[in-house]
């Protein structure tokens, strides 16, 4: 687990300015474009990580170390696991003019990891076997707001899992 890598996907990137361009009515292959280049993408996810530091003030991931990944709750109460495109991304959500700050800290340290990994983490039950109460995964908040709901995940794991 690497703590803010620098990351690009450009491929990515495009298949989702397509989709926002097609509006209301995606285009079915652009919809398949973009969950291709999502499976193969490294994205970054930010984190809460509480870690020991070393003399170079990096923090230390190692087994002592605690990573919880914050989930962002919309207006309408749902919520959603965050993740950006691309380092660049990241960098334009810290600098994005946000009075209430939730940019910021949604973009502190940020953690790269593959789609198949935090899908794994929104299709999870709670310890007591219940659903988790995430409605889905956001790519790039408040910036392109790419939702993933979890249905749609849901059914790209099950068509996997088929191949």
């Amino acid at each position: 687990m690497e703590i803010n890598k620098t990351v690009s996907n450009p491929m990515l990137v495009g298949a989702m300015q397509l989709i926002k361009a097609d509006g209301k009515e995606p285009n079915p292959s652009h919809q398949a474009m973009f969950m291709e280049e999502l499976d193969k993408a490294e994205l970054l996810a930010p984190a809460e990580i509480l870690a020991e530091i070393d003399e170079a003030g990096n923090k230390l991931i190692n087994e002592k170390a605690k990573v919880r990944f914050p989930v962002l709750t919309a207006p309408d109460g749902k919520r959603f696991f965050v993740l950006f495109s691309d380092s660049a991304t990241v960098e334009s959500a810290k600098k994005k003019d946000d009075p209430n700050g939730v940019m910021k800290m949604y973009a502190q340290d940020c953690v790269a990891m593959r789609f198949p990994q935090m899908a794994g983490m929104l299709l999870s039950k709670g310890p007591d076997g219940a659903d988790n109460g995430v409605f889905g995964i956001i790519i790039n908040p408040f910036l392109e707001n790419i939702v993933i709901p979890k249905t749609s995940v849901e059914r790209a794991h099950q068509m996997k899992t088929k191949e």
